[in-house]
């Protein structure tokens, strides 16, 4: 399918930035993309790499036709001057052997020596490197040769969702542009337009909780995790009858159900929280703007629910920070949901 800018969800700006170093002649050999998974980065160095190609507009515009040779067969993966690589499948790292070749092969080709042979069909050569972070120390010593030493007319786009993974000489050598996420109208029409979603409300409670990526919209979409939230929302909406230990243990078993690792287990935990997090705020600012309706207004009053709620909002938050201070999770949640229970029953007595 062939690609335009007007597909891409804001970054107007640094398209605009690299607009203006090709209008000025200053391109960089080297650039970093950063920022967080899920935002756009990688189809935005796609299409900087497709516009440099394309025939029918001038460098400077920094436009994509669509119907030359160059976009037609870059929408294809088939234009010879373009490189794109990444993680292999199954694999944590980028090995060597995608930079600089196989053993027995070493200098004689991967990136580094695709780079290195002049254009075959255009003015200059560009390379992505996605998930650039994960560079074994190998690759990443193999990519700093050719940064030392970069080829004439070459263009590299390492991207990554955060610089620091990467090594301080290969940072020094690069332009770094940060990327932002994409505001929530945005992703609200980017899963409608792609009929992620069925409906617009379910479109727009999903770009409300995902931070402006793409990739975290994609991870909402998992009936278990949205079962989760329904079940935290329901727990949560009846505080008097809040049972700790029975809550705690039915939300752990419903986070170990749907990870298949460790690693899943504490992403969905704080999942959890944010959505302790969402519910007692949503609570708050009802309670702030007089929810007549709201059952601890109706037990407390307004002002005594405000004071119960927020002490519960900074305590989920504390839990947060030690989730990712790798307490156990199992611990962590009972020892929450208990102290919950127990703001709700000291607040019910004054």
């Amino acid at each position: 399918m062939l690609s335009s800018w007007d597909q891409l969800k804001g970054h107007s700006e640094q398209r605009e930035l690299f607009r203006r170093s090709l209008e000025l002649g200053r391109l960089s050999h080297a650039y970093v993309l950063a920022g967080p998974e899920g935002i756009g980065k990688r189809q935005f160095a796609r299409l900087l790499a497709q516009s440099v190609f394309c025939r029918n507009h001038e460098l400077a515009e920094l436009q994509i036709c669509g119907d030359c040779r160059a976009c037609r067969a870059f929408a294809v993966n088939a234009w010879p001057d373009y490189i794109e690589i990444g993680v292999p499948e199954g694999k944590n790292t980028i090995p060597i052997a995608l930079i600089a070749g196989e053993d027995g092969k070493r200098g004689r080709e991967g990136l580094c020596y695709e780079l290195s042979m002049a254009p075959q069909a255009s003015d200059r050569r560009v390379a992505v490197i996605n998930d650039a972070g994960l560079m074994n120390t190998e690759s990443a010593n193999a990519l700093l040769k050719t940064l030392e030493e970069p080829p004439a007319d070459s263009l590299i786009l390492l991207v990554c969702d955060n610089p620091d993974t990467l090594l301080p000489t290969i940072r020094s050598r690069c332009q770094i542009i940060r990327f932002f996420p994409m505001s929530a109208d945005d992703v609200k029409q980017i899963l409608l337009q792609e009929e992620i979603v069925d409906s617009e409300e379910e479109a727009a409670s999903i770009a409300a909780l995902c931070e402006g990526s793409l990739e975290i919209a994609r991870q909402l979409l998992n009936p278990d995790l949205r079962k989760l939230k329904s079940s935290v929302a329901k727990h949560l909406s009846q505080m008097e009858a809040m049972k700790p230990l029975k809550i705690a243990a039915s939300v752990i078993e419903g986070i170990e159900e749907m990870s298949s690792s460790t690693a899943e287990q504490r992403q969905n935990a704080q999942w959890l929280l944010r959505f302790v997090a969402d519910a007692i705020q949503d609570r708050l600012k009802g309670l702030a703007h007089g929810d007549l309706a709201d059952p601890l207004t109706q037990k407390l009053g307004a002002r005594s629910g405000v004071d119960l709620l927020a002490p519960m909002l900074e305590r989920t938050i504390a839990a947060s920070r030690q989730i990712d201070g790798s307490s156990p999770v199992k611990l962590v949640l009972e020892a929450l949901f208990d102290d919950l229970a127990k703001l709700f029953r000291v607040a019910a007595k004054r």
